[in-house]
Order: structure tokens, then C-alpha cells, then sequence
């Protein structure tokens, strides 16, 4: 007889290898395997052991020097790593976690390496999330080779090899609905016979037959199709903490082995057909929530493929050279001819072209941009052709943050969902009280007719609409936003829109288009003539690079090399040909919403230019919307008085404050939701970012800066504010759609368990209610993703 591996379970043969630990030896089928079991041993982690519920083939050794081998080569890894503080962020992909003790075994194995900082399994996305020093630079091939020796499978993000292995375990769980789709239907129909009596005052042994064929047919849909349940429950067993997967296996296993026993002792009523439609019905569930978690990937990595991978990197003299995506950094200036898609987030420096915006936006017109215009990762060129100076680096883009706040948008739980976690071990200890007290009660007519009754309410009561009311809805509105160019990053504040009662608005960039341009400019009395023509030029070369929207208005200027440049808030100085230069504003000389800058030589004003942002065109429809919701809107500008003023009284805007701070308009906010309740802010620069992050809600237009992106909660994918009008409307429809579904799961539960206990349920009743239960929570939840759009 075979020893089974004491490490993987495979079976080891006459001459087994021996791992070494002080519990004695172990036997193991390689040297791999028992090598796996001694670190474990040594490194003080044996209660893996205990806890795990699945044993996986170690990783073959070959394979293992080919995967270790991605991890020797850093331009590769350059792509995928995140640094920031001394700290580097590394996501990878692994397979082979079949339960939570394997997650907790890898996270045990690599914080214990040197330069460990945080290590996170998520068992659900197969995602494993690396915090290392920068000063370990070698900390990822050793966390990946002893995850490797462990015998889990990892790959980097992208892996082609990975996609194949998910999409043969989506193919699994389809063989397996497949399968108890057709037990089923099959098992209803040998049942069907036997209910209506086709078989009375006929021979029995043609009942028994039919009887024996519910049997072979229900056999595989309940221990093949059915044993992610038995999964589950063992492990909920193992760990201590009963889960739904608890009641849902007993039931299987009470209604198939039940059944078995009344056919062997010459009985009548079986329940073979009732098993394999819990089975199917419960599957069918899990595929639709796995199908609707995969499309709003889809959604978003459709997109990240349209990125090129190499790109023409432009150099000062004008030549370039071919360069990949992955190595663009911010200041960057790339080419972009007809046909190409646009593969960071920057500002046009040279051309002008036709962009095709439907993959980021959903938006089928195409639109023109020229220098000075802001354009996105992920937009194709129609017609022209354009230099781009790179914003950021390239995996700083919206379209490479897309998929990033996807996943943690569904990795966030809200209130209600992390309210049920806690309950539901609760629920599941209740469930099984009751159909013990269901026996009990109905065991004095017998045992049969008490097991019937006690099966039917573990059927019935399977919390599956409950689990999926809150979730499956959150994942078709993420889905159905992204559509209507909404990415709604933290569904928790999502959620509390319909409780908001003021939105505080940044002015420039967000209610107006933040393309200023010059209007008119004058040189002071006293300036030498042969300056007259190079101040403007001047100016330009001192706005080159600063970040604020006002300088944008001097792109189309040719501009002069500055020595010392120096950026703040304020504006911005330098040194040209002997002389302290410096660009800053001057809001007494503001005019209506002309907003004034003063450039200045050696502290004496040398030029004024006036420059005007025009109010966007679908600004006043949006805020009407937003004032029919019974919300207060104001406006908080870092701008001159006079600019702010004249934009509010053309917007309608009860407040507007001018000349705040970054600070001043966090505290503005804080004192709005002491006074009035629950905020939204809406910004786009650097300077909204603490407001952002204070308020109730927070969101951020399209062409908003990476801080204010990551400091938001939604983010405008289209262009102008028309997204911000439709966003409450999906909060309240989402909200509407959760109460209904919550509603219907507790109240069918409520009316279902005390008709069970009361013996008024069949089994095969149970299973029907059970699953059309579940079905009709699925079926609400996915209308919203055909839910319409306002036009404003």
C-alpha cells in the first residue's frame, strides 16, 4: 500500500524520501517535499499541518528555476515595483491557495525574510501583495523562491501562463454547473414519474428502478458539482468559525444520504431531485457573481491592452529613440503619430490631432486637442499627430490606476456587508438550532416524516440571497459606472451619497475648463525697449514647468532658458541674463473674471497679463440638477476675489470664498459637516487634496492631478461635469436596488423558516423557493447595468 507525502499528498512508493523534524520523520515523494516540510518545521510554522484543509503538488523544479528566473531581471520587475518612502510595492500573482491556512502560511514564511514590511494573500482575487525595504533588493526572488518551495505557483502581473490557469478553473466551475444542470433536470424526471403515480398498481420493482437511477444521477452532481461546499465546510470546521458552506453540506449530504438509507429499507419518498436542484441552483448563483466580477475587469483591462508597449521618447536636440512604456517618467516628451494610441497622461507641446476618446470615456465623437491640451493614457489618434510631454511616469497614469482602484473598490466592504460577516457564523449556529429543534419537534410522527421536515427547512433557509444581495449589486453598479465613465473607487462613500447636504466646488479646472488664455498684456512705462519682446517670452520660460492651470496659457510661447527656476504655490522665479525674474499674481489688478499676473525684474513689475478661463458649457444644467436634490452648492478658489465672485454669481453659487489655502479650505469643509451633516468636495488640483480627503464624498474630474485621483473616492472618466449629475442617481438607484434585495432575502427567510418548522414545506418545495430566491436577487442586481444616463 502507498504512503501518501507527507507535505503534497502524492503517493511516495516503496522508498520514500525522509524529511527530518523533532515530531520524527516524515515520509515525502522527493527532495523538494522534504525539504518544504524541515523549513517549515525549522522556521517554527508545523501548525500549518494542523490547519490546512488541501494539500497541492510541489511546483516542479524545473518550473521553478524558469519563474525564478523573471525575478533576476530587474528592468522587468522595474515595471511592476512601486517605491516611494525607502518602501517598494510589488503585486504578484499566485495559484494553488485552496484555503485561508495557505494564505496565512505564506504570509508566516516571508515577513520572515530580512526587509520584509507587510505581506498580503488575498485568497479571493489569488493576489499577493509584497512591502519590502528598497534597500533588499533581492527580497523578491527569495519571498518568491520560498513561496515556490512551499509548492504555490506565482507570476508576475500580465503572465499570459496565468490567464490560461484562470480560465481552466473557470471552465471547472462551468463543467460543474453543466453537470448539475443536467443531473438535475434528469433527477426531476424520475421523480416526476414517481409523484403523479405513473407507476401505481404496477410491479415496485419498476419504482425501485427509478429510484436507482435518481440515485446514479444525483451521485456526481452532489459529491463532484457540490464539493466547493464540502470544501468550505471543512475548512469553517478547521478554523473554528461556521460559514454558509456549513448548513448547505449538511443539507446535501443529509438529502443524498438520506435518501439512500429510505430506498435500502424498502421506503418511498427519496429526495435524490431536491439534492441535485440545490446543487445546480447554488451554482448558478456563484457563476453569475464570478461573471459579473470578470466583466467589470474586462472593462477596465481591454483598456491597459490598447497601451503600446514601446513608445518614441523625443530627446532635446529633437531625435529619439525607441523606449518601452514601462520607463516614461514624468517630463518625458513623446511622439504620437496617426493611428497610435497615447500611452501616458500628459499636456500637447507640438501639433494638433483628432483623438478617439471612446475607450477611456465611452464618448464616440472624436475631439481636437492642440498644445497646451490635456490628454490621457489610453486615447487614439484619428488624424494628426502630436509631441506629449509625459505628466507622470507611466504607471502613474489614470489608465494604469484603473484596474489598481477597481480591485480595491471590490476588496472594500461596506457597512451592511461587513455587518452580515459578523452575523453570519450567527445565522449558520441559528440554522442548525432550528432543524435540530424541527427533528425534535416532529419526531413523535415518525422519523422519516421528521427528517423530511428538518431537510427542508436546512434547504430552505440557505442564506445564499442574503450573502449575494449587497455585493452582486455593488459589482453591476461598478460595472454599469464604468460604462457611463464613472469609476467609483470607495463604494462606502459611494453609498453615502443620498445622505449628502452640500457640495463645495474648486473653481478652476472643475466649473471652469481651466484653458486659460491671454487676453491682453502691457509692459510697464519704464522697461527698456529691447526687453519689449522677450518679456513674454520670459514669462513663459518661468511657467514652463509649473503646475497650476494659469500657466498653461504661455505654452504656445517659444520660450527662454531659465537658470534657477523655482516653483511654489505663489508662482514662480529664476535668473535670465543677470537679472532675478519672478512670476506671481496680482489680484488687485484683477479685472471681473480676468484673473492678473505681474512678472517682475529685480522686484520691479515689468509686464501685466490678463488671462480669462471660460465657465463650462454644461455647468449651470449640472448644478441645477444638483439644487433640485435640496443641496447647497459653494465655491472655494485659491483665485482673486473679483474672478471668484463674477464666476459665482454667473453659476448661481450661494457662498464663494477666494485666496484660501489648501488648509483653509479643508477647514471650510470640516466646519460645513459640523454644521450642516455630510459634504461633498469637488476638485482637481494638488492644493483640494486635504479637502478631498475630509470630505464625506469626494470627487475628481477628468483631467485632475494624480494626488487629487488618489485622494477621491469617484473619478470623472469623461470630460466636464455631466458624470457629476448622474452620479447621485446611481447611488440612489444602487441604494433602491439593495433594499429590495436585503428586503426580499430577510423577508423570505422570515415567512419560509416557521412554514419549514411547521411542516408545510416539501424538500423539493425548499430547494424551488431557495433558488428562485437567489435567482431573483441576481436578476434585480443586474438590471442596473442597463440603467440610463441624465443629458443635460
Amino acid at each position: 500500500m502507498s504512503t501518501a507525502c507527507w507535505h503534497c499528498g502524492e503517493g511516495v512508493g516503496v522508498s520514500p524520501f525522509v524529511a527530518r523534524t523533532p515530531g520524527g520523520e516524515k515520509p515525502t515523494c522527493c527532495p523538494g517535499c522534504a525539504a518544504a516540510v524541515e523549513m517549515i518545521h525549522r522556521l517554527g510554522l508545523e501548525d500549518y499541518y494542523a490547519i490546512r484543509s488541501n494539500n497541492g503538488p510541489l511546483v516542479a523544479s524545473e518550473e521553478t528555476e524558469r519563474t525564478l528566473a523573471l525575478f533576476d531581471v530587474p528592468q522587468l520587475l522595474a515595471a511592476h515595483i512601486q517605491e516611494q518612502d525607502g518602501r517598494r510595492r510589488l503585486r504578484l500573482q499566485v495559484s494553488g491557495l485552496t484555503c485561508a491556512a495557505c494564505c496565512w502560511l505564506i504570509e508566516k514564511v516571508v515577513m520572515g525574510l530580512p526587509g520584509a514590511r507587510s505581506v498580503q494573500v488575498n485568497l479571493a482575487s489569488m493576489q499577493l501583495t509584497l512591502e519590502y525595504d528598497a534597500a533588499e533588493p533581492l527580497f523578491p526572488r527569495n519571498a518568491v523562491r520560498r513561496i515556490l518551495e512551499l509548492g504555490y505557483r506565482v507570476a508576475l502581473p500580465g503572465d499570459p501562463t496565468w490567464e490560461g490557469h484562470q480560465q481552466k478553473e473557470r471552465r471547472r466551475l462551468l463543467g460543474r454547473l453543466a453537470l448539475a444542470g443536467l443531473g438535475a433536470m434528469q433527477a426531476m424526471m424520475y421523480s416526476a414519474a414517481l409523484y403523479i403515480g405513473v407507476f401505481e398498481g404496477t410491479d415496485r420493482i419498476y419504482q425501485d428502478l427509478f429510484r436507482l437511477a435518481g440515485l446514479l444521477v444525483t451521485t456526481p452532481v452532489v459529491f463532484y458539482s457540490g464539493w466547493p461546499f464540502f470544501q468550505g465546510a471543512w475548512r469553517s470546521l478547521k478554523v473554528r468559525r461556521p460559514t454558509m458552506d456549513l448548513p448547505v453540506a449538511l443539507a446535501l449530504l443529509l438529502a443524498w444520504g438520506g435518501s439512500l438509507v429510505i430506498m435500502a429499507s424498502g421506503g418511498e419518498h427519496v429526495y435524490f431531485d431536491s439534492a441535485a436542484m440545490f446543487v445546480f441552483f447554488l451554482l448558478l448563483s456563484r457563476w453569475l457573481e464570478l461573471h459579473q466580477r470578470q466583466r467589470i475587469q474586462r472593462s477596465w483591462q481591454q483598456l491597459q491592452d490598447t497601451l503600446p508597449l514601446v513608445v518614441r521618447r523625443l530627446d532635446d536636440a529633437g531625435g529619439g529613440d525607441w523606449v518601452a512604456t514601462a520607463q516614461l517618467c514624468a517630463g518625458d516628451t513623446v511622439r504620437v503619430s496617426q493611428g497610435e494610441t497615447v500611452p501616458v497622461d500628459g499636456v500637447i507641446r507640438a501639433g494638433e490631432a483628432r483623438f478617439n476618446e471612446a475607450a477611456l470615456t465611452g464618448e464616440s465623437l472624436p475631439r481636437t486637442r492642440t498644445i497646451g491640451d490635456t490628454v490621457q493614457a489610453g486615447c487614439r489618434i484619428l488624424e494628426g499627430g502630436v509631441d506629449i510631454e509625459a505628466a507622470s511616469a507611466a504607471d502613474s497614469s489614470l489608465v494604469a490606476r484603473i484596474g489598481e482602484q477597481v480591485a480595491r473598490a471590490q476588496e472594500e466592504r461596506v457597512t451592511v456587508v461587513r455587518d452580515w460577516q459578523r452575523v453570519a457564523p450567527l445565522f449558520t449556529a441559528t440554522v442548525l438550532a432550528l432543524a435540530m429543534a424541527t427533528l425534535v419537534l416532529h419526531w413523535h410522527r415518525g422519523p422519516a416524516q421528521a427528517f423530511e421536515h428538518m431537510l427542508a427547512l436546512l434547504v430552505v433557509t440557505c442564506p445564499c440571497a442574503l450573502a449575494l444581495a449587497v455585493p452582486l449589486t455593488l459589482s453591476a453598479t461598478l460595472a454599469r459606472g464604468l460604462k457611463l465613465g464613472l469609476l467609483i473607487a470607495s463604494p462606502s462613500q459611494f453609498l453615502s451619497l443620498p445622505g449628502i447636504r452640500g457640495v463645495l466646488f474648486d473653481k478652476t479646472g472643475t466649473l471652469t475648463t481651466g484653458r486659460f488664455q491671454r487676453v491682453e498684456w502691457r509692459a510697464a512705462a519704464d522697461v527698456e525697449s529691447e526687453w519689449l519682446t522677450t518679456l513674454p517670452r520670459i514669462a513663459a520660460g518661468l511657467e514652463r514647468d509649473h503646475p497650476h492651470p494659469l500657466a498653461r496659457a504661455f505654452d504656445d510661447l517659444s520660450p527662454v532658458p531659465i537658470e534657477d527656476l523655482r516653483l511654489s504655490p505663489a508662482g514662480a522665479s529664476g535668473r535670465f541674463q543677470g537679472h532675478q525674474w519672478a512670476m506671481g499674481g496680482a489680484p488687485e489688478l484683477s479685472r471681473g473674471s480676468e484673473t492678473c499676473l505681474a512678472l517682475t525684474r529685480d522686484g520691479r513689475t515689468q509686464a501685466l497679463f490678463w488671462l480669462r478661463d471660460q465657465p463650462r458649457a454644461e455647468a449651470p444644467a449640472v448644478l441645477d440638477q444638483l439644487r433640485q436634490r435640496g443641496w447647497r452648492l459653494r465655491m472655494a478658489s485659491g483665485d482673486a476675489a473679483e474672478p471668484v465672485a463674477t464666476l459665482a454669481e454667473e453659476l448661481g453659487m450661494g457662498e464663494a470664498r477666494s485666496r484660501l489655502t489648501p488648509h483653509d479650505k479643508a477647514a471650510w469643509l470640516q466646519k460645513l459637516e459640523q454644521q450642516e451633516g455630510p459634504q461633498m468636495m469637488v476638485g482637481d488640483g494638488i492644493n483640494d487634496a486635504p479637502a478631498l480627503l475630509r470630505a464625506t464624498v469626494s470627487v475628481a474630474p477628468a483631467a485632475a492631478s494624480s494626488l487629487a485621483r488618489r485622494a477621491a473616492g469617484v473619478y470623472l472618466l469623461n470630460e466636464g461635469l455631466q458624470g457629476l449629475a448622474d452620479l447621485p442617481r446611481l447611488a440612489d438607484r444602487c441604494r433602491v436596488v439593495i433594499r429590495q434585495n436585503l428586503t426580499w432575502a430577510l423577508g423570505y427567510n422570515l415567512v419560509a423558516i416557521p412554514l419549514a418548522m411547521a411542516g408545510w414545506i416539501p424538500p423539493w418545495a425548499a430547494a424551488l423557493g431557495m433558488s428562485a430566491s437567489s435567482l431573483l436577487v441576481t436578476l434585480n442586481a443586474n438590471r442596473i447595468t442597463t440603467w440610463k444616463a441624465s443629458s443635460c
